[in-house]
């Protein structure tokens, strides 16, 4: 299982990513790596549907969908600018 409290999903999305940038900083022993927001956003923003009719099917109502979406926003550190 995927948790929202680890880094394993933005792992598996970065290796589906068309770029990412790895930057060495000085005085850092690991590199910083960098990603394109938008790029995942178009990347994440196609599983939505089947997500939504796997959480209807699971009987979540209309909310709970609603903060699972924006819970995959905040994952990825992006806007989330819908009023629920």
């Amino acid at each position: 299982m995927v948790s929202s409290h680890t880094e394993n999903l933005m792992m598996m999305v970065m290796c589906c990513l068309d770029s990412l940038d790895a930057l060495k900083v000085q005085g850092q022993p690991q590199v910083q790596v960098q990603i394109n927001p938008l790029e995942v956003v178009q990347f994440i923003s196609g599983g939505f549907v089947p997500m939504n009719e796997m959480c209807e099917r699971a009987g979540m109502n209309e909310r709970q969908i609603f903060e699972r979406t924006k819970a995959v926003f905040e994952y990825f550190n992006l806007p989330f600018d819908v009023q629920g």
